[in-house]
């Protein structure tokens, strides 16, 4: 459990650091972002670091209790992870989405290790989409509130946003971005085969947070541009396209912040099972 926390806190510095990165935080800039810096991370990272393993024994802990109930005890953490984020943020909302996502899938993490040495992707797809079961009727459909991107994302869209990834088992990223990112990996190093993950995810994720800042002309033109540098073969060239495209979203406040959290997911699973 110990060298899982490690890694996910890992995943969380290794993408804040990734640079150069369109609209987003990283070594260089700010991104788009006025209120928060490299360092602003670093300290939400350390924050929801010692929560990784409460999810994951939360998981662990409940072989016997219902699906739906242990996405309550997992969201229960999450919460109390989310304090502790802005404390050392300040109030500044680093990884929200990011901490609702760790929670889940290091729940199904916990949850699957106790009958299994080892874990297949489709095996821990399965448990996620158990434990997110009936999510988006339950915090949108049903719900009579709208306060966060995500809720009014879905009102305005109908797109569900994370909450459609978690209920789904996370396709973006088992179907579409693992696959992506190991192809590279064998031809690339790490830092340009993130690099180029990152821009195949901002290519083919709908992004709340592009939609909170510029909404679907917002997200379209993001999705486009990505799609026009991925064509692009030369990777000499790769970072000095990454500057130009982070220049246009800082011009646009755009920020896929989405992409961003699937990113850190991407690199996550790439590298937990070993330890399970």
């Amino acid at each position: 459990m110990k060298k899982i926390e490690d890694i996910a806190f890992e995943a969380l510095i290794k993408e804040v650091e990734l640079t150069p990165k369109p609209g987003l935080v990283d070594r260089i800039n700010n991104g788009s972002h006025k209120d928060m810096d490299i360092h602003t991370f670093y300290k939400s990272s350390s924050a929801i670091k010692p929560f990784v393993s409460r999810f994951l024994y939360c998981g662990k802990n409940a072989l016997h209790v219902e699906h739906s109930k242990l996405f309550d005890e997992l969201r229960a953490i999450g919460k109390l992870c989310e304090k502790e984020m802005f404390l050392s943020t300040n109030g500044i909302n680093t990884h929200k989405g990011m901490i609702f996502s760790l929670a889940v899938i290091c729940g199904a993490i916990g949850r699957i290790r106790i009958d299994n040495k080892t874990i297949k992707y489709v095996v821990l797809q399965n448990e996620i989409k158990k434990i997110c079961k009936n999510l988006i009727q339950n915090d949108l459909k049903n719900s009579k509130k709208v306060k966060t991107n995500g809720e009014k994302f879905f009102c305005q869209t109908k797109m569900a946003g994370i909450r459609d990834e978690a209920q789904d088992g996370y396709p973006t990223i088992f179907q579409k971005s693992l696959p992506f990112y190991f192809e590279k990996i064998k031809h690339h190093n790490e830092d340009i085969a993130l690099k180029l993950t990152l821009l195949f995810l901002m290519q083919n994720t709908v992004d709340s947070n592009l939609f909170a800042r510029g909404g679907m002309q917002g997200i379209n033109f993001v999705k486009k541009r990505a799609g026009e540098l991925l064509a692009i073969k030369d990777i000499s060239i790769l970072d000095k396209n990454l500057i130009v495209f982070d220049n246009e979203l800082i011009q646009r406040n755009l920020s896929p912040g989405g992409s961003a959290d699937l990113l850190s997911l991407t690199w996550f699973l790439s590298k937990i099972t070993k330890f399970i």
